[in-house]
């Protein structure tokens, strides 16, 4: 009898931004959430639910950054869906690279997602699913770029290599 295929769980790298930007963040909900305090009439609600759905983003979009390796793929989870990127399509590598202007996504402490301008490295633009703004890896399918920050670069790039996945210096 076979074992079933099980998923390995990546941890993701430890958001880094200033404790200033954090307070930024939070501070969006509980504005909006004074503001509908201070309305009367028909804007409270309105006010109140975009507030709590802001609060709800900003507190549950970090938190559903994972990556997974599964049978044939590694799989990037976001707030907004899944990529699975197939094993025997994709070729992974360090990077000294840094995000740069974000284009098109999400932009928050913990959090960036979406396409990001990317430098000095050898591809100027990624699909970002990091934690961080630098010290990841890319990975490459069929020429679109993934940047992505898992905790420990080196044993990840290790795991895909096990999983067949050309690994790059």
């Amino acid at each position: 009898m076979s074992a079933a295929p099980t998923s390995e769980g990546v941890p993701v790298a430890r958001p880094e931004a200033p404790s200033t930007l954090w307070w930024v963040i939070l501070g969006v909900p509980l504005v909006v959430a004074g503001l509908a305090a201070r309305s009367s009439g028909d804007a409270v609600w309105p006010l109140g639910a975009l507030a709590a759905l802001l609060a709800a983003a900003f507190w549950l979009a970090p938190r559903r950054l994972s990556y997974s390796l599964e049978k044939d793929a590694l799989v990037v989870t976001r707030l907004t869906g899944r990529t699975a990127l197939p094993y025997a399509e994709i070729t992974a590598r360090r990077s000294a690279g840094r995000l740069g202007v974000r284009l098109f996504g999400t932009g928050m402490p913990g959090y960036l997602t979406g396409l990001f301008s990317f430098g000095p490295d050898a591809v100027s633009r990624v699909q970002a699913a990091a934690s961080r703004t630098r010290g990841g890896v890319i990975v490459e399918r069929g020429g679109t770029a993934f940047f992505l920050t898992p905790a420990d670069p080196d044993a990840f790039l290790r795991a895909l290599a096990a999983r067949g996945v050309r690994v790059g210096a």
